[in-house]
């Protein structure tokens, strides 16, 4: 028996199933985003997949610039996960803001219709 494949495949398995994110509005043009991630992935991992989420909510309610208006992060030491809030505001195109604001289209990349297709992220990779 191969014990290095079924470690590597295992490992793998772990970090394909390794967070989950939630989404509650909090007004019109505000949403906070939730994500619990597993050990394997970190404190960054949950950090990266929040952050993908919140540009993927941008662009499902129609817009591309938003602004981090709160950030907070805990790491659990019993369970080892991580777990990461954002509060995201959507900045409209032609406002005074939206100079200063992120692309949601720009963070996610050139292959960012086909990211938004997939939907949330449940991996930190």
């Amino acid at each position: 028996m191969n014990y290095r494949f079924l470690a590597s495949s295992s490992l793998l398995l772990v970090m394909a199933a390794c967070a989950q994110s939630s989404i509650q509005p909090m007004s019109k043009d505000t949403f906070k985003i939730a994500t619990t991630a597993a050990p394997a992935c970190g404190p960054n991992g949950a950090r990266n997949v929040a952050f993908k989420t919140a540009a993927l909510e941008v662009i499902r309610q129609g817009g591309d610039k938003f602004v981090l208006v709160g950030d907070t992060n805990n790491s659990n030491f019993w369970s080892g996960t991580h777990e990461q809030g954002m509060i995201v505001q959507v900045i409209p195109e032609n406002s005074s803001k939206a100079r200063n604001a992120l692309s949601a289209r720009e963070q996610l990349g050139a292959d960012w219709q086909e990211i938004v297709a997939k939907g949330v992220p449940t991996t930190c990779t």
